[in-house]
């Protein structure tokens, strides 16, 4: 790879920008996390377009990254090849970061289905109806869910 010193100058501004970038989103990812253990529904939307600006701004980078030069050569050039090697790991970390918010998020999202469930069973067994005489009869057949 033959670049010359405006191109090393553009290629490495580039790689600081997306790591920059990058840690941005695994600190977003982290609070993400406390976000959704502490429910707040109002932050995690306000999260979540931040994470899709950054995301966005993530593949521009790439995307202007890969017109100067492919992963490998960068890779292989001792000039970038810690930035690269920086990157890579701080993307592997958002990945799993990303899958245990999504396991904590799928989690909730059981548990509320099958809270949704009980209740409408709840109101299923519990049901008015009249007796032989025209006055109203509860029926009582709980899941035994007391308040």
């Amino acid at each position: 790879m033959n670049l010359s010193d405006n191109d090393i100058q553009k290629v490495t501004q580039l790689l600081s920008l997306q790591k920059s970038e990058l840690d941005k989103l695994h600190d977003l990812l982290a609070n993400e996390l406390a976000i959704l253990k502490a429910r707040d529904l109002a932050e995690l939307e306000k999260q979540a377009q931040e994470k899709e600006l950054l995301l966005k701004n993530i593949n521009q980078l790439d995307q202007a990254i890969s017109q100067q030069s492919d992963l490998k050569s960068l890779q292989d050039n001792n000039l970038f090849s810690e930035q690269v090697t920086e990157i890579i790991t701080l993307l592997g970390d958002c990945k799993k970061q990303n899958e245990i918010n999504g396991q904590i998020i799928n989690n909730s999202q059981i548990a509320i289905n099958r809270f949704k469930g009980m209740l409408q069973q709840s109101i299923a067994n519990n049901s008015m109806t009249y007796d032989n005489k025209g006055k109203t009869n509860i029926n009582l057949n709980s899941i035994g869910i007391k308040a």
